[in-house]
This record gives structure tokens, C-alpha cells and sequence, in this order.
């Protein structure tokens, strides 16, 4: 089932705190809860910070702003909580830099002042996460030393449109994580188009989004369709990796036995492969002897 648009790489999420003309507000909304911070739109210099497709190829739930000197990065998760997400950051901050900062610049003997970076996610996910946690890019080294490089990704558990504090000290995400709930309650995997647009009218009837949900329910039932195509695409291919690591590991298992002689019908038998598998396995071992 292929119902991918082209046109629509946004998710809502990526919209609703970016794009969309009240982007900037909800946005800052947004950073204000997850921060701490009390910024009026007013008294702030905000500005958004985009990569071209081209350039990053992934699924764009990511948002980004300059505000006051300070980059911002915030990224939506909706399955479980990626390790490599301050990997995923480190690339993404580069190509923004590498957008700020002309090439002439990068070797002038003057340094070239960039924002300052910070990075949160946004789980929305059904799986049990802490309220609050930190990912860091030093996690993934070989071994823990003295190395300088260091990213950290600040993790903000969303899930709970109705018990999470953050959710109650800004309207915004709690429509916004109420829809998902919505979405995902009415999702149908036969239907989606039709189970989308049945999840915006009971969100209007709700009276959850409803100036946003109003002005572009064409656009966010088309961004859905996207986005739930590309989860689909990612779990397909994380069952043939599985699949393909499974079927590896049942070859290395036969040819182990074939070393040891046992016959090819009792090592397909305990290995699981067919036995025209397992008798090719057997020629290529009697080759290489």
C-alpha cells in the first residue's frame, strides 16, 4: 500500500511549530514550556532555520529556530526513543551551520560566530518513557576518555495528553498530543485516508485544533498519509534487517555443523534453512577444502 506524496515532507508536528503561520507563536510557546524559560513574541528575535530536502533526505519532524543568538532544535518522536538520536543532531546542527556560515568565512582567521545549539525531542510514543531524560553523543563513543565532543539531547516525555505538566503549561502541545492520541485511536491501515479524516472532525468536534485543523485539514490529512507511509516503509525494513540477521545466523549455524559432518538433512533440520540451501552451503565447504 503506497500512498506517499511527494509534495507533503512535513509532518504535522514540523508544521504546526514551523511552517504553518502560526508557527512561530506555537512555537514559542513550545520552548517557553520546555525551557522554563517566560519569552514574549514580541521581545524576541526569532527566526527559522530550514534544510533543504535535498540535502536531508529523511522524514522532516524536525524544527529548528534561531532565537536570541540560540539555535534550537526540536524533534518529534512518535515510536520509541532513538539512541542515535544526538547522532541524528550532530549531523542535522552541521548542515545548519553549514547554512549560517558563508564558505569564506569557514577560513578567515576571525572567528565566525554561531548560534549557540540546543536539543530536544518530543516523545509522543505509546512505550513507557521517564518524564525527562538526557541522550549523549559520548554514549556512542568506543570507550569513555577525555574527548571533547559532546552533544546532548534533552528528552521530554509528551505521551500523556491529560497528566504530563509540560502538556498542561502549554495549550499548544496539548491539542497537538491529544490529536495524535486521536489519529492513532482511528487510525486503519485499509482505510488511512478515511480514517484520517474521521480523526480531524472528532478533533474539531473536540475542540482540539480547531482554527488549524479548519484552515488545512486537506493538508494535514495528506501530511499523515506521508508520514504513517514512512513509519510503515521503516517497519518493513527493520523486520527484513531482522530477517536478513536471522537467515545469516542460521547459515554461519549450518555451515558450523556441515564442518562438524553432520548430514544435510539433520542440519536443515535444526538450522531451519531449506535443504537445497543447506547442500549449496555443502559444495562451497567441499570447495574451499
Amino acid at each position: 500500500m503506497a500512498f506517499w506524496n511527494r509534495k507533503y515532507k512535513d509532518s504535522v508536528f514540523t508544521d504546526l511549530f514551523g511552517t504553518d503561520k502560526t508557527g512561530k507563536e506555537n512555537f514559542l510557546a513550545l520552548y517557553n514550556a520546555l525551557s522554563g524559560n517566560d519569552f514574549k513574541l514580541k521581545e524576541v528575535s526569532l527566526e527559522r532555520k530550514v534544510i533543504e530536502q535535498a540535502l536531508y533526505t529523511t522524514f522532516n519532524n524536525d524544527v529548528s529556530w534561531e532565537i536570541n543568538g540560540k539555535l534550537i532544535v526540536l524533534v518529534e518522536h512518535q515510536s520509541t526513543v532513538n539512541g542515535n538520536m544526538p547522532l541524528r543532531c550532530l549531523e542535522y546542527v552541521t548542515r545548519i551551520y553549514e547554512g549560517i556560515v558563508p564558505i569564506k568565512q569557514r577560513y578567515a582567521e576571525q572567528v565566525y560566530k554561531i548560534p549557540n545549539p540546543d536539543f530536544y525531542v518530543v516523545y509522543v510514543g505509546k512505550k513507557d518513557q521517564p518524564l525527562e531524560q538526557e541522550l549523549r553523543l559520548s554514549d556512542a563513543f568506543y570507550t569513555k576518555d577525555s574527548s571533547k565532543l559532546e552533544l546532548v539531547v534533552k528528552i521530554k516525555n509528551c505521551s500523556d495528553s491529560k497528566l504530563l505538566p509540560l502538556a498542561k503549561s502549554c495549550d499548544i502541545l496539548r491539542q497537538y498530543c491529544r490529536f495524535i492520541e486521536i489519529v492513532e485511536l482511528n487510525f486503519d491501515k485499509w482505510h488511512p485516508k478515511r480514517s484520517f479524516q474521521k480523526a480531524i472532525e472528532q478533533a474539531m468536534e473536540e475542540g482540539i485544533l480547531v482554527d488549524y485543523l479548519d484552515r488545512k485539514s486537506r493538508e494535514v490529512r495528506n501530511m499523515l498519509c506521508a508520514q504513517y507511509s514512512y513509519k510503515m516503509d521503516i517497519a518493513v525494513k527493520k523486520e527484513d534487517a531482522f530477517q536478513d540477521g536471522q537467515e545469516q545466523k542460521a547459515i554461519e549455524s549450518a555451515r558450523t555443523m556441515l564442518s562438524d559432518n553432520l548430514s544435510p538433512e539433520k542440519v536443515a533440520l535444526y538450522s531451519g534453512l531449506p535443504l537445497e540451501k543447506v547442500l549449496e552451503l555443502q559444495k562451497s565447504i567441499t570447495v574451499e577444502v
